[in-house]
């Protein structure tokens, strides 16, 4: 009952295709993703824990599948359609500060109003299969947890489950891939005995059969043309994020609705692909200001102008930001209006027309609406999280237009800044008038407010908005002293740049060209490259690498070094130029081996345990493939022998097989066989 009432999937609700990746590491495609992932949910597992990762990018529907099945599995439950458990939704978002624990029982207590349902009780809901949790901005607790209390938090979850039940974990595709793409962090932590099994959904963004059931569904007249006005104004770019990702669907359908003059909106979007979503978002603004915010006391002109629009919205976002917090309540809505408009020296019946229309606005929406005019549960919140990450960057970038340092630091002190929140700021400040604030004036603010404290977001903070204003700067520019956040290089475009004394997070050069830069004194947690990086001209300088990883984007295995000599040949072979503490460049003193076919087999293998703690002999024979009859009689024996691998028999011909040390310690054994398996077989057996 609960979950029906508290619970509000979107009313025209489409559902997209999407892919599963199981075990075999083969992708299956469905057309109906939301059916499927309801139907494997209700399969119970027995003697396993399924984990079941949902993943898409932002805005592409995760919530909305997530409170669709959960009501739908609610209803057949009342309606005992051969419905044995229910789908609960825990949304995680903005609550930082907790622990994972009690994240999940206030979650469920401000949702759902229970009041004493206690952490013990919802772990024997779960052992017992009567409930499948459905953890909804799970990356949120990820990027912002420092030290890895929320991947020890699902651990320790997982754990306390004892091989039972089913969860639900919802993530954006860039967090998964950088951070939970392989599970060995998950299955390296759990008892021996415990038997996990990792499976992964992914959602398609929308393609134009998804657009127009949708489009028919809000009764647009001809969907087909309205696609392809849509498209012609986007120079036929079909795969653009206003035709593919749910949200902006939503709202382009919203003003399809009610603008007259649909070209006139839509002559915004084309202009540059690095601000649609800020033409996007503006174009909904304009059509506030001229139709819905008119002054009533008689002078029929605009309450608000376009930029006055975007700054109350900007000082909303900030306000949820630093109280981090994704609503707020009315009367803190009231008092953040109020001091705008005194602000801008508005009269008290402005202010209160602004006050009265407020929770009306376009990009907002008013949880629990007044009833009888009792307000004291109702609290209002950005549309969706992508204007509301949109209009913090705004925020953010407002204050270090305006100089308000205490205002900055309070932004960058609070959490860490999304990727969104850092482009829209840098877009703000660079289509600002250069001459009054410059980007080097901008990094030497930044360098003064990142000081020296450790402990705090601000130097991660600083480090990623820098790193994204110096991609616009035409002159050499130097960044020192700062932490950059995880994939920090990725899809970068740096030219004659200078970092030192930093620290760079686990980071691949995917997609970057990097030319003429220099790192000196910086450490490298992590350091990937793959074949679609360009770099030249590379200098690092008294920089310490802890590993390094060679991924191949046609496919191979995945090489990781920790060596000293083995990291050096890596990087000489990326013609990134090493020197000494004196100056000296560092001589490739090694060559890096490949690995014996065997090696590549028993890897391939080996590599099935990021997905489950045990596997089935049918399995491993569908992953070796042309390699199983060499894999079973000369490598499966030598892997049990040296106890890296346990067999555990289930029935006569049948058995399933273990990993028996972490999957950490893998690459590091390989690396130190140099790729040769009879001596990494040797390796393993001597330690």
């Amino acid at each position: 009952d609960r979950i029906i009432k508290y619970v509000s999937p979107p009313e025209h609700y489409v559902s997209p295709s999407g892919k599963f990746l199981g075990q075999s590491e083969r992708e299956h495609e469905f057309p109906d993703a939301t059916s499927e992932l309801r139907k494997r949910l209700n399969l119970y597992p027995v003697g396993t824990t399924s984990i079941y990762f949902l993943t898409s990018n932002a805005g592409e529907g995760k919530t909305s599948l997530i409170e669709k099945i959960s009501v739908e599995q609610a209803k057949k439950f009342k309606e005992r359609q051969d419905v044995e458990r229910l789908i609960l939704p825990v949304p995680l978002g903005g609550r930082p500060f907790l622990r994972f624990d009690d994240a999940v029982v206030a979650s469920l207590s401000n949702k759902f109003r229970f009041s004493f349902l206690f952490y013990d009780s919802f772990l024997e809901l779960v052992k017992m299969g009567a409930i499948i949790p459905a953890f909804d901005g799970y990356e949120e607790m990820l990027v912002e947890a420092k030290s890895g209390e929320a991947i020890s938090a699902i651990s320790d979850l997982v754990d306390q489950l004892s091989s039972t039940g089913t969860l639900l974990v919802a993530a954006r595709k860039a967090y998964f891939d950088s951070t939970l793409r392989s599970q060995s962090w998950l299955l390296d932590s759990l008892r021996p005995e415990r038997n996990v099994e990792v499976q992964r959904f992914t959602l398609d963004q929308w393609d134009q059969e998804v657009f127009l059931k949708y489009a028919k569904k809000r009764d647009i007249h001809e969907p087909g043309k309205l696609y392809k006005r849509v498209a012609k104004q986007l120079d036929g770019d079909n795969e653009h994020p206003v035709l593919t990702r749910a949200v902006l669907v939503r709202r382009l359908i919203d003003v399809a609705q009610e603008e007259k003059d649909l070209d006139n909106f839509l002559s915004r979007l084309g202009r540059s692909q690095r601000d649609y979503f800020f033409d996007f978002v503006e174009g909904i603004i304009d059509r506030e200001v001229k139709y819905k915010w008119i002054d009533k006391s008689g002078t029929n002109k605009p309450l608000l102008t376009r930029d006055e629009h975007h700054e109350l919205l900007s000082q909303l976002a900030c306000e949820m930001w630093i109280s981090t917090v994704e609503s707020l309540n009315l009367d803190v809505l009231n008092l953040v209006v109020e001091l705008f408009g005194e602000e801008k020296n508005m009269t008290s019946t402005v202010q209160r027309q602004i006050c009265n229309r407020i929770n009306n606005h376009a990009l907002l929406y008013l949880d629990n609406p007044p009833n009888n005019g009792r307000i004291r549960n109702s609290r209002i919140r950005f549309d969706h999280e992508d204007f509301r990450e949109f209009y913090v960057g705004q925020a953010l970038a407002r204050a270090l237009y305006a100089g308000s340092t205490s205002v900055v630091r309070q932004i960058l002190d609070a959490r860490v800044l999304t990727r969104p929140m850092i482009v829209e700021a840098t877009r703000y400040l660079t289509s600002q008038n250069t001459s009054i604030l410059s980007i080097r004036k901008l990094l030497r603010m930044l360098h003064e407010l990142r000081g020296h404290q450790q402990t705090s977001y601000i130097r991660e903070n600083c480090g990623a908005l820098m790193l994204e204003l110096v991609g616009y700067s035409e002159n050499r520019c130097r960044i020192d002293g700062v932490t950059f956040p995880a994939k920090a290089l990725e899809q970068r475009d740096l030219t004659d740049l200078e970092i030192s004394n930093s620290l760079f997070n686990s980071t691949s050069l995917s997609h970057s060209k990097i030319i003429n830069c220099i790192f000196s004194n910086c450490r490298f947690v992590e350091l990937a490259f793959d074949n679609t990086q360009e770099l030249d001209g590379i200098v690092c300088s008294e920089c310490t690498f802890d590993s390094v990883t060679l991924n191949k984007s046609n496919g191979g295995e995945q090489r990781a070094f920790f060596n000293p000599d083995k990291i050096v040949a890596v990087l000489h072979n990326q013609g990134i130029t090493l020197k000494s503490q004196n100056g000296e460049i560092i001589e490739d003193t090694d060559v890096t081996s490949s690995m014996d076919r065997d090696m590549k087999t028993a890897l391939r293998f080996i590599r099935m345990f990021d997905q489950a703690t045990t596997i089935s002999k049918d399995a491993v024979q569908r992953r070796v493939c042309g390699e199983s009859k060499n894999f079973f009689s000369r490598i499966l024996p030598k892997l049990i022998n040296a106890r890296l691998i346990g067999r555990e028999s289930i029935k006569k011909h049948s058995y399933r097989l273990r990993l028996m040390i972490p999957l950490s310690r893998i690459d590091k054994l390989v690396e130190s066989a140099g790729g040769e398996f009879d001596r990494f077989v040797m390796e393993a057996s001597s330690q």
